[in-house]
């Protein structure tokens, strides 16, 4: 797997630049084809690759490319922080390849270091960024969105704020009729992803979860309206799939819908 075998190479030897960021390093690393950042320690927050600087190779961000199985005829999108910029070189991609319309495209980013960092690294296109904390963001949000995007990861029940506080009623508020929205999880007890799936039954209608190979974190879509079945199949060969991956099913293993 990609992301194992290059913590292995996380090292001084191929460091390209280190930027302080208030306290916490930003670290970004290169090797071969492959550029990568981290927060000073050994978790990979985003790999681009220098020559396909479109291509999503996390899972899990291939996985949020569910979002236009849909079709409509343009696609307004919030992504709930920046990463590496993999979701905005990908979407401005596709958008280039007439392969999908987006009316809006927001990210926001806490920190203006990382934002800085991933424009002068990580070939950020031009992009409409607000710097902000995405969980207080999501309540002053006023315009409706057709997809929401959250690609945060916690392993314990204290930092799980999907299961605190009104984050989902308030995403259901800003998804348009047909909305959606999706996130990655790391399910660190049984009891608190079925505690997840009830809570989010309760503002959504249909919900897909997708479980992978070789990566404990699951992607959960959620929509206000109902779903057609998901087809792995179908998916992998879907033209907006093939354009920015390198083939394959997304490393996908199960799919559940409820």
């Amino acid at each position: 797997m990609l992301i194992l075998e290059l913590e292995k190479r996380t090292d001084t030897k191929h460091c390209i630049t280190v930027i302080d960021n208030g306290g916490t390093k930003l670290c970004v690393y290169e090797a071969e084809d492959f550029r990568w950042l981290t927060f000073g320690d050994t978790v990979i927050q985003g790999v681009m690759s220098v020559s396909r600087p479109e291509l999503l190779l996390s899972p899990v961000s291939q996985a949020f490319l569910m979002c236009f199985l849909q079709a409509k005829p343009h696609y307004s999108i919030l992504n709930l922080g920046l990463g590496t910029g993999a979701i905005e070189r990908a979407f401005q991609y596709l958008r280039d390849k007439q392969l999908i319309n987006f009316s809006a495209m927001k990210s926001v980013e806490l920190s203006p270091k990382v934002t800085e960092c991933v424009q002068r690294f990580f070939h950020l296109p031009p992009s409409d960024i607000d710097i902000a904390d995405a969980l207080s963001y999501i309540n002053t949000v006023t315009q409706q969105y057709d997809v929401i995007l959250l690609d945060f990861c916690f392993d314990n029940a204290e930092d799980d704020f999907l299961l605190q506080g009104d984050f989902l009623r308030q995403a259901s508020n800003v998804l348009s009729e047909s909305g959606e929205l999706l996130f990655n999880y790391c399910p660190y007890s049984e009891v608190a992803l079925v505690d997840l799936l009830k809570r989010l039954k309760r503002y959504f209608i249909s919900v897909t979860l997708v479980e992978f190979y070789d990566l404990k974190n699951i992607v959960i879509k959620a929509s206000k309206s109902s779903s057609s079945t998901f087809r792995l199949k179908e998916f992998a060969k879907h033209p907006v799939t093939t354009a920015v991956t390198e083939g394959g099913e997304a490393n996908i293993q199960k799919i559940y819908q409820f």
